[in-house]
This record gives C-alpha cells, structure tokens and sequence, in this order.
C-alpha cells in the first residue's frame, strides 16, 4: 500500500513544481512586459520634454528650455543627446560651471565625439581660453561625426576656429590652420574671394593674392577678386602685376573712391622708376633728374621749421645735397650709370621721407617714395 502512494506523490509534486515554475515565468514575463512598457513611457516623455527643450530654444526662452531638457534627462537618464542639449542651453543662460561639468562627464564616457568637443570648445572661447578653445576645435576636428555633409560641417567648424585664433590675435596658428581649409576648398570664386580675406586678416598676403588671383580667374566680372588681387599686388610692390586687377576693377566699379588713386600710383611708379631695367642712358637721366627737381620742391614746399631744430637742419643738409648733385648728373656726355642712380634714387628716398610731414603727397611724391623703398630694400 506504501509502496503505490509514493509515486503519486512524487507525482503530484512534479505537477506542483511545474505549476509553480509556469506561474515564474508568467510573472517575470509580466513583470519584464511591463517595465519594458513603462521605459517605453518614459522614453516618449523625455522626447516630449527635448521636443519642448527645443521649441523654448527656438523662441529665445532659455530658462524654460533648461527646465525641459533637465525633465528630458530626468526620463531618459543615459541619452546623450538630452544631456548635450542641456548643457548648451546652460551655456546659453549663463550656468557655465554647471554646463562645463556636464559636458565633461560626457566627453569621459566618448572622449571622440565631435559635438561634444565642439560644445567644450566654444564655451572655452567664450571665456577667452585660448589653449583650452583650441585643443578641443581641434579634437572635434579630428573627431568622429556623424549624419550627412560631414566635410561640410568640418571646413565650416575650422573656419569657426579661424575667425576665434584672429579675434585672439593668433595669426600664425590662423594662417596653418588657413593652409588646410585651403586644401579642400572648393573650386569657386566666392570660396577664393572668402579665404583670401581671411589670409589678409592672418598677414599673409601671398597667399591671399593667390587665392584673388584664383578667384579672379574663374570669375573675371568678380570685384572683390579683381579689386582684391590689385591691392595686393600693390602692397607687396608687384605695381606692374597690379595694373592688370586695377584697371579690370575699376571697370566693374568706376566710381571706386580706392582702386582709381591705386592704379594711378602704381602707374607713377613705373613711369618714374629711373632703374627700371629697359631704360637706356638717356632715358635713365631724364627719370632722375625730373625726380630729383620734384623732390627738391616737395621740400621748398614745406612750411619753414623752427630755426635750429633737427628737421630744419635735415631738411637744409638734404636741399645741399641735391643742389650739388645735381650737375653731376646733368652732364650728357656722361649720363649717371646705375650705381650713381641709383646714388641718386636714395637721396631723393630721404628727401621725400624728410617731407612727410609736410600734407599729403601729391600721387608723383607718393610714387617717388614707394620707388624708393622698393630699391632701398624697405617693406612697403
């Protein structure tokens, strides 16, 4: 009789056991279907609130926008997206510690994230910290992107960096960084006209005459590529590479108050240039004795200095000079070699030079002195 009853009530218990385990699983099965809905609730909230975020940034309410994105982040505790969108609203409304401390918690858990490196980076550059800004326009440069137009993106965030290292008078980490965007830039005269703007700013003018010469070519009806590329020029005393640009400029604009006194300077300059290589004796001669005689009245033309001061006497040594020199160079039968010009051509340099103070120069007097620093090694 024992012997029967033992394997019911094994079975019995294996039933029991069976039943138990069926009423597990359908509890951890409703348990995990019902927290997967709640997070699925939490989820669409957090996206309400980002969504609201966002519409509060777009109206200009940063305040309201901080208090969405903070019950975004609340719902959704581990969306980077929410937390970055945070921390930029709180740099928008001034919380920067808070903001500085968030995005830095973020940067630790993916140190490569472009938009994150860009957030530390601009509220570094808006706190004047040049080496800090930098270091983290640099990271998100070489740092992983994501979505579309990603070169886009990069050459619009280097130009960003750009314009920062200038305002922060960082002209030479603005000029390498110029020599990269300039690589990929694309084949258009804008693109040309904007860059050689920027190299202008940076101090490098050959770069920028290249990019306006560039511009020019692709566009010759562009202004600012034709005016651009003859101001240049003539800065850095390339006047007969000038002329070109000047005149095409001025075609476009006739009434330009700039390029019209330019081109005729730059025109002076070659037309009075006594050691211009195709002259002959004569030709030399003449350009150096007409020079000479306007020099000399330049300074008669001065109002008379104080009696006994430096410039008075200077002035007076150079009218001696020049008075002596100049039968020396009068003579046909033996007109002044280029050494003896250009003898002459650093005389009249000074002379003019000794005159500056006296009103501005008329555009000959002007292109006598550029004459003179060109061939006295001077940087225009």
């Amino acid at each position: 009789m024992e012997v029967r009853t033992i394997p019911r009530v094994l079975h019995n218990e294996v039933v029991l056991l069976v039943a138990l385990s069926v009423a597990a699983f359908g509890v951890f099965v409703f348990t995990r279907h019902m927290s997967a809905r709640e997070q699925r609730l939490e989820a669409r909230i957090a996206a309400i609130w980002y969504e609201r975020g966002e519409q509060f940034i777009a109206a200009g309410d940063v305040e309201k926008a901080i208090q969405a994105f903070r019950r975004a982040t609340a719902d959704s505790h581990d969306n980077q997206k929410y937390m970055l969108a945070l921390a930029n609203a709180l740099t928008l409304g001034h919380h920067d510690a808070e903001a500085q401390q968030l995005l830095l918690q973020l940067r630790e858990s993916d140190p490569e994230d472009a938009e994150i490196n860009i957030s530390l980076a601009r509220l570094a550059a808006k706190h004047g910290d040049t080496d800090e800004a930098v270091h983290y326009y640099q990271n998100a440069l070489y740092g992983r992107w994501s979505g579309d137009h990603v070169d886009e993106q990069r050459g619009q965030l280097r130009k960003e960096l750009i314009h920062f290292l200038l305002r922060r008078q960082q002209r030479e980490l603005a000029a390498s960084e110029l020599l990269i965007l300039e690589a990929g830039l694309p084949d258009s005269a804008a693109s040309h006209v904007e860059i050689a703007k920027l190299f202008v700013d940076a101090g490098d003018l050959q770069h920028a005459l290249k990019n306006y010469s560039e511009a020019a070519q692709r566009d010759n009806h562009n202004l600012e590529a034709q005016a651009g590329a003859g101001e240049i020029s003539f800065q850095l005393g390339n006047y007969a590479g000038a002329i070109p640009y000047l005149k095409a400029a001025l075609e476009l604009d006739p009434q330009s108050q700039k390029t019209r006194p330019l081109l005729e300077t730059a025109e002076l300059v070659l037309a009075e240039d006594p050691l211009a290589s195709h002259l002959s004796p004569q030709e030399r001669q003449d350009r150096i004795l007409a020079d000479l005689d306007r020099s000399l009245k330049r300074l008669d033309s001065c109002p008379e200095p104080a009696s006994g001061n430096q410039a008075s006497s200077e002035m007076q040594s150079l009218k001696a000079e020049a008075l002596a020199l100049q039968p020396k160079l009068n003579s046909r039968k033996h007109p002044p070699d280029s050494d003896a010009a250009k003898s002459a051509l650093g005389l009249i340099y000074r002379m003019q030079k000794a005159s500056a103070h006296c009103g501005e120069p008329a555009a000959a007097d002007q292109a006598l002195l550029l004459i003179g620093r060109q061939h006295n090694g001077v940087r225009p």
